[in-house]
């Protein structure tokens, strides 16, 4: 059982197994890592590429069926410089557990 990961939302998007690994791997290394990075685009004072970046990942959320994470991803967006120092470390801290879900996931797919 998955916190922040739906089975079959993964299935209808990418139908097959293959597909999964492959997709879950291109997410892991463009959405999960640019997720992960947004300080660093905070801190460089650049808030419209900070928005973009949020804005492009929320569909991922929606393709591994978190839609909670999407609605976070959400939040952070909009707060953006105000509450953005408030929010961003919690919203980390879910994006790391998503991260070994995906990795988990890909492990019980791969042994099915």
């Amino acid at each position: 059982m998955f916190k922040y990961l739906d089975r079959e939302k993964i299935f209808h998007f990418f139908e097959e197994e293959e597909m999964v690994s492959e997709m879950l791997g291109l997410i892991l290394a463009t959405n999960i890592r640019e997720l992960k990075n947004l300080k660093s685009i905070y801190d460089s004072g650049d808030y419209e590429r900070l928005r973009k970046t949020c804005h492009k990942s929320k569909p991922t959320m929606l393709y591994l069926g978190s839609t909670y994470l999407r609605d976070e991803l959400e939040q952070v967006e909009r707060n953006i410089p105000e509450k953005f120092e408030d929010l961003y470390p919690p919203f980390l801290d879910k994006i790391a557990e998503l991260e070994a879900e995906i990795g988990d996931f890909l492990r019980e797919i791969s042994n099915e």
